[in-house]
This record gives C-alpha cells, structure tokens and sequence, in this order.
C-alpha cells in the first residue's frame, strides 16, 4: 500500500457493520514500534475523522 490508495477498514466495526469504513491513506508514518515488517499509515475516512496510526494488517487496498 502507498499514499493515495484507497483502503476499507477489515477489523470489525461496532456501528452499521453492514457499512465498509472506507478511506484514503496521506502518509507512511514513521517510527515503526515492533521488529516486524509491517507498515504504519494516516488514514482519511469518509467520515471526516482521521487515523493516525493504522497498521497495514488493519486495512485492505480496494480495487476496481
């Protein structure tokens, strides 16, 4: 995953389940805090909150 992709939250959502948290990835965070290989975005959500810290096992890139 890079910025700019389009990602869907996979873990599970405690509202409206049945509705995919979707979003846009601003930028690799550093400072990665295990050993590890995994990566650490920002995250945009359609709904308007931001994630600072999503791990790339949290997220799934969508695809047309």
């Amino acid at each position: 995953m890079q910025v700019g992709d389009l990602v869907k939250a996979c873990y599970l959502r405690d509202v409206e389940p049945e509705t995919p948290l979707l979003g846009i990835i601003l930028a690799e965070v550093s400072g990665k805090t295990s050993t590890a290989d995994n990566d650490v975005f920002r995250v945009l959500w359609t709904c308007g909150s931001i994630s600072e810290r999503m791990w790339d096992y949290d997220l799934k890139k969508v695809t047309a």
